[in-house]
């Protein structure tokens, strides 16, 4: 996109990724962005070209499926490979035959084309799943990964719960909210090792939020349990357990590696727990307790 199309543009800073979406028309994001956005001049990380849906041509021509990610009752995102590119068909999540954005990433992974329809003049890109996609493409480039997780920071330690679906994520993030806590977010947080220490960052979700972070101190995989229990997890174990809970599209070796590794060297560091709960505010209580991590390495600069 050269310099006399570059009409509109809009910063972004989430998680520490600066992404700079750049459009011939306005960028109108949905209103869980609004709080992310930055102003000023910024070097972007993840640049981002922004065209409406007609002007695609045939950029699905000669792409090879690779992934696609689907629940069992919902189609999200079909990727494709072509060359070092990498192409992306989002399904419209109300009408799931219908494709509402094209992507493009270049084989650096930090350059993106979007194509989006337009509605009343304006474009929204990185209406959902496509905002969540670029985000976990972007952790791919920097030592970071996006999770299924909650969490919570109590203003002296960052606890992340993670676990299966209908585990009680938001359930158990809400009890340590009720009790004067902060809540990071509830579903979906991304994980950053800076300066040698670890943090967890709040995403934009369908309601507006302010940017939050807190330093990353605990891992609880959980589950329901007729009564609290914490069990330390070590060793592949913890690696596995939380690994399990990212968000992957493990189709190419180098994404599965950038994860193992991440979490391999995260376990060094943070201690992992199975933490069985009682779904009211003694678990808050029984935490707080057990919160002697035992014997983990700590990295320097940490409490």
């Amino acid at each position: 996109m050269n310099e006399t199309n570059r009409k509109h543009t809009l910063t972004l800073n989430i998680a520490g990724f600066v992404i700079q979406l750049r459009a011939e028309v306005v960028i109108k994001p949905e209103a869980g962005y609004r709080n992310f956005i930055v102003s000023g001049e910024h070097e972007p990380d993840i640049l981002v070209e922004c065209r409406r849906m007609m002007d695609n041509g045939n950029v699905m021509e000669g792409a090879v499926p690779v992934f696609s990610s689907a629940s069992a009752t919902q189609k999200f995102y079909d990727v494709y490979r072509r060359n070092d590119e990498l192409l992306f068909a989002i399904h419209d999540q109300q009408h799931e035959s219908r494709i509402q954005q094209y992507a493009l990433l270049d084989g650096s992974m930090k350059h993106w084309t979007i194509w989006s329809a337009e509605k009343e003049g304006t474009l929204d890109p990185l209406a959902y799943p496509m905002g969540p996609v670029l985000l976990h493409y972007a952790c791919l480039t920097a030592d970071a990964v996006m999770m299924h997780a909650s969490g919570v920071f109590d203003g002296t330690t960052g606890r992340l719960f993670s676990g299966f679906s209908g585990a009680g994520k938001s359930t158990i993030s809400n009890l340590w909210k009720q009790r004067g806590n902060q809540l990071i977010n509830d579903d979906r947080l991304i994980i950053r090792r800076e300066d040698n220490r670890y943090f967890i960052h709040n995403t934009p979700m369908f309601y507006r939020d302010e940017q939050k972070n807190a330093p990353l101190d605990a891992v609880y995989l959980i589950h329901h349990a007729p009564e609290n229990i914490l069990t330390p997890v070590t060793g592949a174990a913890a690696v596995t357990g939380i690994m399990a809970f990212s968000i992957q599209n493990n189709y190419d070796p180098r994404f599965v590696q950038h994860h193992l590794d991440f979490f391999t060297e995260m376990c060094v560091h943070i201690p992992v727990y199975r933490l069985g709960f009682v779904p009211d505010e003694s678990v808050v209580d029984f935490c707080t307790r057990s919160s002697g991590f035992g014997p983990f390495d700590r990295l320097p600069g940490k409490r």
